[in-house]
């Protein structure tokens, strides 16, 4: 099957020429903003971002809502019952529950309408990680795979992405149980920042950390050069929650030693800053 649709989550970042070419379809998530629920759609400004990671430094609460079943029954019944197929890159199994709610989504609808073209892919990943799958579907996609045949691909190319960041207030890893009161106290004025990975099957670990943001951009550039996929090098996402300055000087230091690599800068989305905070930079690429 040729004629089916790529969707993505709102916990992924992409080059939004690509959403609003309709090539890829984000699908919304909730996140709430002092009690209030708010859909993410993958289509916030840079003047929205930076009023949303404002009002997280003065101390508004932020949480978020994951996909539930009977949403994606009403996305991809229609479609499916049409005759066109579903590509689903969704948010990291391991990290949210949304993985299992669509896969959920798929059984409920082959039940009623026997077996449907709808393929659910666990990306094992998050924001650019995510973006950079996409754009590889998509690549796919005009080359004339065909919906099975991507969805195989795909399922391979998700476990090589490889994807580190760093976050500046260890206070939101404390909310979320990755570190203990005293160490996120201390920690959050010394100027530390815990260097984290996604890694290669899903699970989000700490691994380092290093004293102030340039350090800590010094090593998420090492960690790219020493892991890159030197055979496959298509793009490099870098994701920064409202801190734009740390995001270009990591660019420039990846470019400085890797020259020809393609870099896009994105605002991280709401969906997963909610979690993580202001002050965060990630860099994602194609790993060995």
């Amino acid at each position: 099957m040729n004629d089916y649709k790529i969707f993505v989550d709102a916990a992924a970042d992409i080059d939004v020429k690509y959403i609003k070419e309709n090539i890829v379809t984000v699908l919304p998530m909730q996140y709430t903003h002092n009690y209030k629920n708010i859909d993410c759609t993958g289509m916030e400004t840079d003047a929205f971002m930076k009023n949303f990671y404002d009002n997280q430094r003065n101390g508004e609460t932020t949480e978020t809502k994951p996909i539930l079943q009977e949403y994606y029954e009403s996305v991809f019944e229609p479609l499916v019952k049409h005759g066109i197929g579903i590509l689903y890159i969704c948010f990291s199994g391991e990290l949210s529950p949304c993985y299992n709610s669509a896969v959920a989504a798929k059984l409920a609808i082959e039940s009623r309408y026997g077996q449907r073209p709808i393929c659910i892919l666990n990306s094992l990943s998050a924001t650019g990680g995510v973006g950079i799958i996409a754009e590889e579907a998509v690549k796919n996609k005009r080359n004339g795979y065909l919906l099975e045949a991507n969805a195989q691909h795909l399922a391979q190319f998700c476990g090589k992405i490889r994807s580190w960041f760093y976050v500046n207030d260890l206070d939101y890893l404390r909310r979320d149980g990755k570190t203990s009161a005293s160490k996120s106290f201390i920690g959050t004025l010394l100027g530390i920042k815990p260097i984290l990975e996604i890694s290669s099957d899903g699970v989000l670990r700490q691994i380092n950390k290093k004293l102030g943001s340039k350090k800590a951009c010094e090593l998420l550039r090492d960690l790219y050069l020493e892991n890159k996929n030197k055979s496959y090098n298509p793009i490099v996402y870098i994701t920064h929650s409202d801190d734009i300055e740390s995001a270009s000087r990591l660019k420039g230091m990846v470019l400085a030693d890797d020259p020809n690599v393609m870099i896009k800068i994105k605002t991280l989305s709401p969906i997963i800053g909610a979690h993580t905070g202001p002050g965060v930079i990630t860099i994602h690429h194609v790993g060995r």
